[in-house]
């Protein structure tokens, strides 16, 4: 299985020019791992290797052979990390790790490990599997599953709003729209998010859901999928300045997007799918950084959190030692400027 961020299609339109591929063979010489990054340079010199892109966030070591052993397993791993860039470079990953090879074999090579919990929520039949059911039961088994706060939330919700399909340009421009409404623009081209979308759709390999009322459309999601699971991956809800304050008509509008949530974990159950909820950002001195998703999704949605997700992370010896080298002179360059700037404000007063 290979992850949806992994494959070829995902990967190429994400890294482009950047997009780079160590591989492990076997004895052999046959293929048996392939692990995706993208490289750049920072500096001209140095290397930035890395999975965290504006779109791509979840990296993974494609095994090949589904029947490769554990050993096998840890020689690729092992294989591939020494391609990787080591004293002229700032390597940074976020992986699933169920087995503790890959959080092992990145340790032993210098890898800081961080935990990032993740939120899902297993099929009820326990397992992953090809086995599709009905909506009704599908439904049926996921209400059972969230808080009683939640249910009254999506009932409530859809006697205002409908959930409808969009498109992979409409959904780009509401995206857009509610950015330019709070000041703010998005962080890479939208013009990779459509693609991404519309490739995905034509795969199908996505849900794209809005939540619509009488006002428009107030939410808006996409989900990608593999054979394993429903990952969430972008979201957005129409613009309003004072949200908490909105009119009692109106309050459907603060939970639009925990319908579609909730629309995907049933059509998670609906195909034996896993549901993993967005990536929870690191915790700093114990805080999450957004608390808000993380009491909808333990408190409301009632989803399990798992400790598999970890961010791996080094920095080569002379790439730190540089990096610092270069904010001193950056920082001694701006001084300098500001003391002749000042030296000649005071000859111009004093002429």
């Amino acid at each position: 299985m290979i992850s949806v961020f992994s494959q070829p299609w995902f990967v190429d339109t994400v890294y482009r020019k950047g997009h780079r591929a160590a591989k492990a063979f076997n004895k052999s010489g046959r293929l048996v791992c392939v692990f995706p990054y993208r490289q750049r340079k920072i500096l001209g010199l140095f290397s930035k290797v890395t999975s965290l892109n504006e779109w791509r966030r979840l990296s993974s070591f494609v095994f090949l052979d589904k029947d490769i052993s554990d050993d096998e397993k840890r020689g690729a791993v092992a294989d591939i990390i020494e391609q990787l860039p080591r004293s002229m470079a700032h390597c940074q990953f976020i992986l699933d790790d169920d087995s503790g090879i890959v959080r092992d074999a990145l340790t032993k090579a210098g890898f800081e490990c961080i935990k990032m919990p993740k939120y899902v929520r297993s099929p009820s039949s326990g397992q992953v599997c090809e086995r599709v059911i009905a909506y009704a039961q599908a439904k049926d088994n996921v209400m059972k599953t969230i808080s009683k706060d939640g249910r009254a939330r999506y009932r409530a919700t859809l006697q205002q709003a409908k959930i409808e399909t969009i498109s992979a340009s409409d959904f780009c421009k509401f995206y857009e729209s509610n950015l330019v409404r709070k000041g703010e623009r998005s962080y890479s081209p939208l013009a990779i998010a459509e693609t991404l979308i519309e490739n995905a759709l034509r795969r199908q390999q996505a849900l794209a859901l809005a939540a619509k009322d009488k006002d428009g459309i107030e939410a808006a999601a996409i989900f990608l999928f593999d054979s394993k699971a429903v990952y969430a991956w972008l979201a957005s809800r129409k613009y309003h300045p004072q949200v908490a304050r909105l009119e009692r008509e109106d309050r459907h509008k603060k939970f639009c997007i925990d319908i579609l949530v909730i629309e995907a974990m049933i059509f998670a159950e609906m195909h034996g799918l896993v549901y993993d909820a967005e990536i929870v950002p690191v915790e700093r001195n114990g805080v999450p950084q957004s608390p808000h998703k993380v009491f909808v999704n333990e408190k409301i949605l009632h989803l399990t959190r798992e400790e598999s997700r970890f961010l791996f992370e080094r920095k080569g010896w002379w790439y730190d030692r540089a990096l610092l080298v270069f904010r001193a002179v950056r920082e001694f360059a701006m001084q300098a400027v500001d003391t002749i700037e000042r030296g000649s404000d005071t000859a111009i007063r004093r002429f």
